[in-house]
């Protein structure tokens, strides 16, 4: 089991760099063409369209990291409040949600990329990409994010099987502000070796 959740922490963390990577590309982009027509005159047109697919690609190739750090939006001002035995419970509903609607947004994703596919769909633009291009690309983003959070609601399952509120809390429950200083304490640690 090491092993996947290793190689599901690399594939991840990997897909999140390469997504972070397509975002300050297209800013970078879109800067030079807000330059390149301000200052040479150049009608330089195709930042707009490669922009729009580096954040649809970068931000859902960045989903699955995102889970595995706990770092989504979770409004737990309701979990907080009820009994430490029924946190558990709710922890596990928050991930299977997630899971659940990975997946189905996963469906649709797909059933865009398949349409665009049969048609021969291209971009009304002057690089008149083909859209199953940006579309493929986005869909794995969501797919693996869908199929990370399937994995991760399971091993919840089992942490919560086996009694192991450790692990469990690990997967899924809210970071909390003890969470939040260790980690600051451990980026400082980290900070102070490689200086």
């Amino acid at each position: 089991m090491r092993r996947i959740d290793t190689a599901i922490a690399r594939i991840s963390l990997f897909m999140s760099r390469v997504g972070g990577g397509l975002l300050l590309l297209a800013a970078l982009l879109v800067s030079f063409e807000i330059l390149a027509r301000k200052f040479l005159f150049l009608p330089f047109s195709i930042g707009t369209e490669l922009s729009t697919y580096a954040l649809a690609v970068g931000a859902s190739w960045s989903f699955a990291q995102a889970l595995l750090q706990r770092a989504h939006v979770r409004i737990d001002v309701l979990r907080n409040r009820l009994p430490p035995p029924v946190r558990p419970w709710l922890d596990i509903l928050a991930l299977a949600s997630l899971a659940a609607f990975g997946l189905m947004v996963s469906w649709y994703v797909w059933d865009t990329v398949a349409t665009s596919w049969s048609l021969g769909a291209k971009e009304n633009t002057p690089l008149a990409t083909p859209l199953v291009i940006p579309q493929l690309l986005w869909f794995w983003g969501i797919a693996w994010f869908a199929a990370v959070a399937s994995v991760e609601t399971v091993r919840a399952c089992a942490a919560l099987a086996r009694g192991d509120s450790g692990a469990l809390n690990r997967i899924a429950a809210p970071l909390g502000l003890d969470d939040e200083i260790d980690e600051a304490l451990a980026e400082a640690g980290r900070s102070r070796q490689t200086a």
